[in-house]
């Protein structure tokens, strides 16, 4: 029987792997930096760790999960695989099995520049025009200022002159300048997982809301597919990535990758692609899950609840 730490249980992502993990015969722990997360109902036991950038927060980490006896551990959030990756042997060596993806993979896709510079070596994948500060020159068209280590796509601003930039108030070093893909009707988040022997792609068309997925729709789209397959086979991919995409006439344009387990999780689970089973089955040795779709139309809609986790 798995011993399951999940990490950030109070995220989106996280409470989507919860809730799949409860309906297995996995024991599962949790942690987060706040006294009453959301997600502290959905584990055996929960403790409040230490923030991903403190110190002590590896050294922590490794001694809660052998004092639980912790056989997999899957951090919900990219700080915390940012800092897991650098110190991957240290669990490794303690027997523990950590859901991360290759940690050189996880620095490029990371690094929005670096994402867009390794897509401009695939054939057939097609990004956003992408601008350090020192390579931007004007040229009427509208563009959108990123961070370029951060989650998601924070500090969006849409800019045509460089004194736009200026007023941000940030360090320039910290940003990258992306050619604005205005179809926001269009836009796309695929999740892909791959053992290495069969690669396994769900699409939607998605709507945000306030920075989360508020409403998916089941695509099938055969341009998208390929371009996920290029980029699998590129990165030989071991394991799970979320591609985020908007069309442009018949262009496809990438303009996100994340390296990490997608907030659409639970969607994606309740039509069949199950990747967090695959991927703690793949830690495992197991290979050979493949998704099939069953269904010809299906939209998701995220809500919102209310719950009592505590009562005395």
């Amino acid at each position: 029987m798995r011993r399951i730490l999940v990490t950030a249980i109070s995220g989106d992502v996280a409470n989507g792997i919860l809730k799949i993990l409860q309906e297995t015969e996995d024991i599962v722990y949790g942690c987060d930096i706040y006294d009453y997360p959301v997600g502290m109902d959905r584990v055996t036991t929960y403790w409040k760790s230490d923030a991903a950038v403190d110190p002590a927060y590896i050294e922590n980490l490794l001694e809660k999960c052998r004092e639980y006896q912790i056989t997999h551990l899957i951090p919900a959030n990219e700080v915390e695989i940012k800092v897991l990756s650098k110190n991957l042997s240290l669990f490794q060596d303690a027997g523990i099995k950590v859901m991360i993806n290759d940690p050189d993979m996880i620095g490029t896709l990371q690094d929005k520049y670096e994402t867009v510079r390794m897509l401009d070596r695939i054939e057939g994948v097609t990004a956003p025009k992408t601008y350090l500060y020192d390579e931007f020159a004007e040229d009427g068209k509208t563009y959108i200022v990123k961070l370029r280590n951060s989650c998601g796509s924070k500090l969006l601003k849409k800019i045509k002159k460089i004194d736009e930039i200026n007023e941000l108030k940030v360090d320039v070093e910290d940003i990258v300048i992306q050619e604005y893909i205005d179809e926001e009707a269009q836009e796309y988040t695929i999740g892909v997982f791959s053992d290495g022997r069969d690669t396994s792609t769900i699409i939607f068309r998605r709507e945000l809301k306030h920075g989360y997925t508020s409403f998916v729709e089941l695509v099938e789209d055969e341009g998208i597919r390929d371009i996920a397959e290029k980029i699998v086979n590129y990165m030989d991919l071991r394991g799970y990535i979320n591609i985020q995409l908007r069309k442009h006439g018949k262009k496809n344009y990438i303009f996100e990758i994340n390296a990490r387990i997608s907030g659409s999780v639970y969607f994606q689970y309740m039509l069949g692609h199950n990747i967090v089973i695959w991927w703690l089955d793949l830690l495992d040795g197991k290979v050979g899950h493949v998704y099939e779709n069953k269904y010809k139309r299906a939209i998701g809609i995220r809500e919102l609840t209310e719950k009592f986790v505590i009562m005395e």
